[in-house]
Formats: C-alpha cells, sequence, structure tokens
C-alpha cells in the first residue's frame, strides 16, 4: 500500500494553505493567510527511495500589499521549485537541487538588496543563507508544517496500528488510523506537551484507497493560533 501511495503523489495538484492568528494583546489580534497551489511530481524510485519535483504554481499571501508582506512573497519564490528524496514512510531525506537553490538565493538576495534595507531585512538575508548551508536544517524546515510538512510527514507508512513519532517541537505525536470502506483518517493528537510551549494541538490525514486526500493540523502556542490544511484539488 505505501509504494502506491507514494507513486500517487505524481501529477497530483494540492492547494496548501496556513492561516497565522497572532494575539497582540487583549483587544487586539491579526490574523494572515498563506495559499500556495503545489503540484507533486513522482521521478522515480532509487535504492528503495522516492524522488519528487515539488512545483509551486501560484502563491496568495494576505498581507502581500504591503511593504513586507511583497518582500516575504519574494523570498518564498526561493522555494516554488524544490527535488526531494523521501523514504518508505515520506520523510525527507534529501535536498537534491540544493546547488540550485543556492544559485537562485544569491540573485533573489542581490536584487532585494537594492531595494529593502535594515536590520529585519539584513537578519533575514543572514537566516536564509545559514538555512541554505546545512542540508539537516533545510529539512527540518522543508519538513514543517507551514511549508511541506503535511505531504512529507513520516507517516505515510502501515496503518493497521496506532503509532507515536517525536515532535520537532519536542512532545509526542500519536497518531490513531480510523478506516471506514475505503477511506481512512489518521487522527493526530499530543503526549507530553508539558515541557513545550503548546497549548493545542490535533491534526487528522484523510486518505481515499492509495489517494491522499485532505490534511489539517492546529497548534496554539504562546499568542499565536497556526492552522495548516492540505486539499487534494486535481
Amino acid at each position: 500500500m505505501i509504494p502506491e501511495i507514494l507513486k500517487n503523489l505524481h501529477q497530483k495538484t494540492y492547494r496548501l494553505e496556513t492561516i497565522v492568528t497572532e494575539q497582540k494583546n487583549l483587544f487586539y489580534l491579526t490574523e494572515k493567510k498563506y495559499v500556495r497551489i503545489a503540484e507533486i511530481y513522482y521521478l522515480g524510485n532509487e535504492k528503495g527511495h522516492f524522488k519528487y519535483h515539488v512545483l509551486v504554481v501560484d502563491f496568495n499571501f494576505s498581507n502581500d500589499d504591503n511593504a513586507m508582506g511583497k518582500f516575504l512573497k519574494q523570498i518564498s519564490y526561493l522555494f516554488d521549485e524544490v527535488e526531494l528524496t523521501v523514504d518508505k514512510d515520506g520523510n525527507i531525506l534529501e535536498v537534491n537541487n540544493l546547488q540550485f537553490l543556492r544559485l537562485r538565493w544569491m540573485k533573489i538576495a542581490a536584487r532585494l538588496s537594492e531595494t529593502h534595507k535594515g536590520e529585519v531585512i539584513d537578519n533575514y538575508f543572514t537566516q536564509i543563507s545559514s538555512l541554505l548551508e546545512d542540508e539537516n536544517r533545510l529539512i527540518d524546515f522543508l519538513g514543517g508544517y507551514n511549508m511541506f510538512g503535511l505531504l512529507f510527514n513520516g507517516l505515510l507508512q502501515s496503518f493497521d496500528t496506532k503509532r507515536k513519532r517525536e515532535s520537532p517541537d519536542g512532545f509526542t505525536e500519536i497518531m490513531t488510523p480510523v478506516k471506514e470502506g475505503d477511506t481512512m483518517t489518521l487522527t493526530i493528537a499530543p503526549e507530553n506537551t508539558d515541557p513545550t510551549q503548546i497549548d493545542h494541538f490535533r491534526g487528522l490525514f484523510v486518505f481515499k484507497g492509495d489517494h491522499y486526500e485532505e490534511g489539517f493540523m492546529e497548534i496554539k502556542k504562546d499568542n499565536m493560533h497556526l492552522k495548516h490544511s492540505l486539499l487534494w484539488i486535481g
């Protein structure tokens, strides 16, 4: 079943959305929405691992009408084309076009630095340059729920029993499969969140036959409320 799910990502188009609600103070909160349309292409199997080309064909940022929003959208174009190797569980193992991303970043940074100045901008440039120099950190970043973590999440293995995995936020995610007809729903709940800053965590992934149709993850921590969703649209 697992190889078929991975192979069936080929030529699929998904809508990825992140909604960030921030409670600035008792009386004021902000909401920002980031939507991407991503096409997935399966490039084949090599030594038991699976290779993919992920192409983001459209962006829609709710705050791209202001200067910082436009700046962040331009940075996002850096990751609109990535080539990944994943294992049979869906964990990202390698970024195959890393050198391409590094060269692309040099061009984007040079262009943006002509029109964007200041300490905040410099910090963004430094963080991204540092990220691209460390493939393990880049893999963790791309595997985050706000990037491609709803697609490649390490949970594409046998759906027969309850399973656990360690979250990047320092707690354990418990996955419970619920089958109804040809639909399999994986519900995600937290364990031992006390040492973390997580106030609320829940998620689900929905598969119909060998097709991955829908994913959702909700996280509350500090003053932030994050909702990440994925929907198969074609």
